[in-house]
């Protein structure tokens, strides 16, 4: 039984790694990644939270966003200069996102929802 146990204990560690370390298939980078729709839906409700957008400003976003998920997915993560291209490639698409609002109180809101990233709860 103890054996049992150690074996079924080494299994969820095993598993646990691989998942922390973003691996197998296409889910790397700590939850990121996914099908370009749900990382524009996912960049929408992370960017937008708390903010109201009329149908205008939903479309807008929706493309700025799309056009952003396109060219994030030609880079090449490899590259030495990878992640100031990706910062500079979010800054631009942030602040796209962010000329698109009309309220002061909706463009401060936009900067705590940006400025939090893909930070998450629970201690990540």
């Amino acid at each position: 039984m103890r054996k049992m146990l150690a074996v079924v204990a080494m299994l969820l560690l095993a598993v646990g790694s691989a998942s922390a370390q973003g691996g197998g298939g296409g889910g790397g980078g700590g939850g990121r990644g996914g099908t370009p729709e749900q990382q524009l839906e996912r960049n929408m409700t992370r960017l937008f939270n708390g903010i109201t957008l009329n149908d205008a400003q939903k479309a807008k976003a929706t493309e700025i966003l799309k056009k952003a998920i396109e060219a994030n997915a030609g880079m090449d993560r490899q590259a030495a200069d990878f992640r100031e291209k990706m910062t500079e490639a979010n800054n631009k698409r942030n602040a796209d996102l962010k000329a698109i609002l009309t309220s002061d109180d909706d463009k401060k809101k936009f900067d705590e929802n940006a400025a939090a990233g893909g930070r998450r709860g629970g201690g990540h």
